[in-house]
C-alpha cells in the first residue's frame, strides 16, 4: 500500500531537524531542476547569498575553510576536505566551499585578456 500525503507529512514531522532540513533541500532541488533553467538559476541565485554571507562573517572565519548552502553555514574548518565532507553528510549537493580571506575574492568573468 503506497502512503498518501497526509501519511508521508506526519512521518516527516516526527524526524529530527537535522533530516527534516535534508528533505526540505531534496524538495528545493527536485523543484528547481524540473524548472526550464531552474536550476541554473537557483545555483546562482544560492552563490550570491554564499557571497554576501561570506562578506557579512569573513572576520569571524578568517583563515578557515567554510562549506556554505546559499546563506547557511554548514561547517567551518581547517581544510576543505573536511567542510566539504560534513557538506555531503548533511545531503547538500553542490556546497559552495571557500577558504576565508582578508581580501574579498575577485569575480570571476568570461572573455578574453587583452
Amino acid at each position: 500500500m503506497t502512503p498518501n500525503v497526509e501519511q508521508i507529512i506526519r512521518s516527516i514531522q516526527q524526524l529530527p531537524e537535522p533530516e527534516r532540513e535534508k528533505v526540505r533541500q531534496w524538495l528545493e532541488d527536485e523543484r528547481t531542476s524540473d524548472e526550464t533553467g531552474g536550476d541554473w538559476q537557483a545555483k546562482t541565485g544560492r552563490s550570491e547569498k554564499s557571497l554576501r554571507w561570506l562578506n557579512d562573517n569573513r572576520q569571524k572565519y578568517l583563515g578557515q575553510w567554510v562549506a556554505l548552502d546559499a546563506d547557511r553555514l554548514i561547517a567551518s574548518g581547517p581544510t576543505a576536505q573536511e567542510v566539504y565532507a560534513k557538506a555531503k553528510t548533511e545531503g547538500v549537493k553542490t556546497p559552495f566551499v571557500e577558504l576565508v580571506t582578508e581580501d574579498e575574492p575577485a569575480p570571476i568573468t568570461g572573455g578574453w585578456l587583452s
